[in-house]
């Protein structure tokens, strides 16, 4: 991914930075604070993961502080991400469980969630607005080609009368005109094409199977055996929190980079075997 894009003066202050800087003041308008933490998490942490993927040791280290100063970091988070960093591990476990496409899915959900609560109205009134005003401003620049048109062509039949009269009067060898000086062709613009405002929203069927397969991609390159630790991690974790919270359990454990759809997936089978009640 690249960096090209800057929201801030400070030019080490990447987007990704900027956006958990915003985010942050955000936090009382969304409802579910799970989503709010999630998502806070996953731009922390790919903030410091981009500049790792690049090789630039330093400019992570540097984001790192930048967060510190400007978010709310929690400690554990904070400790992880600085250990990471240390140690230069582009390929850490715990980066790759919270990778860039989980963090673009949970925003697409979140987006989704609230448009269906909060259906876009003024964006559609806004839209149809400016482009009846693009059909307002066409409109008169094609009279006003109308009307330069006519006056051409007025002002040319009134040189070709001149040039008749001034033939009859002085008897001179008249020449071929090489160019008519009548305008016959006159530029115009296609008025024809009216502009519009078509406003479109990917269905759910569409997004769950672009995140399937980005999922599934990610799966079959870190996909490891489950040990006793981890299933262990597991039963703790749902104890702790309960059964389908997933995104929490992931915080408080390491599962070498597994998702929480593979979570869920495995406590499926625990209960399959009756290894948890």
């Amino acid at each position: 991914m690249e960096n090209n894009v800057l929201f801030e003066d400070d030019n080490r202050v990447m987007p990704l930075m900027s956006a958990a800087k915003i985010w942050s003041c955000l936090k009382e308008t969304v409802e579910d604070e799970s989503v709010f933490k999630n998502i806070m998490t996953l731009l922390l942490v790919q903030s410091v993961a981009v500049c790792l993927e690049k090789g630039r040791k330093t400019s992570a280290a540097s984001a790192l502080k930048w967060i510190e100063n400007n978010c709310e970091l929690p400690q554990s988070l904070g400790v992880k991400l600085s250990t990471i960093v240390t140690q230069g591990d582009t390929y850490h476990p715990f980066i790759m469980s919270f990778s860039f496409s989980r963090l673009l899915e949970t925003i697409q959900s979140f987006l989704n969630t609230y448009l269906e609560k909060n259906p876009s109205d003024d964006l559609l009134k806004a839209a149809t607005k400016a482009a009846q005003s693009s059909q307002k401003i066409e409109a008169f620049e094609d009279t006003q080609v109308t009307q330069d048109t006519c006056l051409l062509e007025k002002a040319n039949e009134s040189t070709e009368k001149e040039a008749k009269n001034k033939d009859n009067t002085v008897c001179l060898r008249t020449k071929r005109k090489l160019f008519s000086t009548k305008m016959t062709d006159v530029w115009k613009p296609d008025t024809c094409k009216k502009s519009y405002v078509c406003i479109t929203r990917i269905s759910n069927s569409e997004i769950s199977q672009l995140s399937k397969s980005m999922n599934t991609s990610e799966v079959k390159k870190t996909r490891k055996k489950w040990t006793a630790r981890l299933d262990k991690n597991l039963k703790d974790g749902v104890k702790r929190h309960g059964q389908g919270k997933w995104s929490r359990i992931l915080l408080d454990y390491d599962f070498e980079g597994r998702t929480g759809t593979m979570l869920k997936d495995r406590w499926r089978i625990l209960m399959k075997t009756h290894e948890v009640g």
